[in-house]
């Protein structure tokens, strides 16, 4: 690994790049522990329902309270691992024909696509702070520098799948809609998802960075190794080479 130090453009390069993986980092930490990735309001059981990962939480209509603020409304949440709620939650889906919370009690379950997204996004979250080790000793050695483009491209990658995995089965129909009693509900993709997908877009953003710094490093170690042989000194002058 080579030892050879960055210059002073480089460097101001991989430090912003660091400063977007941050921010980038933050946005997908703060979408992933968000419940609001699905969000319903349904009508005739007067909440409305957030959907999320892992943990799914509802709030009452606004409309029955009338002297509080809709985001000072308390969330009641549970988690979608959670057993004792798997089992009241297999206890009403086979009671559905004559239990109105039958039809949203099905999307509180832990679909495969909800791991599969999850893992995909903890997965971002973990290279994303390996990268940051990385790239705070980038600046004083090129081969951290080109390891730390190599997991911001790992980051980027693994955060872009979870945020495709996601949108595609959340536009599923069995996803998508909450069958009730008396009518039918349409999920909208919630603020979660779309701070997740800002965290996605800036990881892209610091790995073009950290890219263009890499590729600068490699070009230079290139070049050092193909320096002409002329600037060595002459071992003797010509003129005390013949007796």
């Amino acid at each position: 690994m080579s030892e050879r130090k960055t210059t002073s453009a480089q460097t101001i390069v991989i430090i912003s790049s660091l400063i977007l993986l941050i921010v980038a980092l933050g946005l997908q930490a703060g979408g992933v522990m968000s419940p609001s990735w699905q969000v319903v309001d349904i009508r005739e059981f007067r909440a409305t329902h957030h959907h999320g990962l892992w943990l799914d939480c509802t709030r009452p209509q606004l409309h029955l309270v009338k002297t509080q603020n809709k985001d000072d409304l308390p969330l009641h949440c549970t988690y979608k691992f959670d057993i004792s709620a798997t089992q009241i939650i297999d206890e009403n889906i086979e009671d559905i024909d004559q239990n109105s919370a039958a039809g949203e009690s099905e999307h509180h379950q832990f679909f495969g696509w909800h791991k599969f997204t999850l893992g995909f996004m903890l997965c971002a979250i973990i290279l994303a702070a390996l990268s940051l080790l990385c790239g705070i000793c980038a600046p004083c050695s090129s081969g951290f520098a080109v390891l730390y483009a190599i997991l911001v491209a790992f980051t980027a990658f693994t955060s872009t799948c979870g945020d495709a995995i996601f949108f595609f089965a959340a536009h599923r129909v069995d996803s998508r809609f909450v069958q009730g009693l008396v009518g039918t509900y349409e999920q909208v993709i919630g603020m979660a998802f779309y701070l997740h997908v800002a965290g996605t877009v800036i990881s892209c953003l610091a790995l073009i960075m950290a890219a263009i710094s890499a590729y600068s490093l490699l070009q230079n170690n290139e070049s050092e190794r193909h320096l002409p042989m002329r600037e060595m000194a002459p071992l003797h002058e010509p003129r005390f080479a013949r007796v």
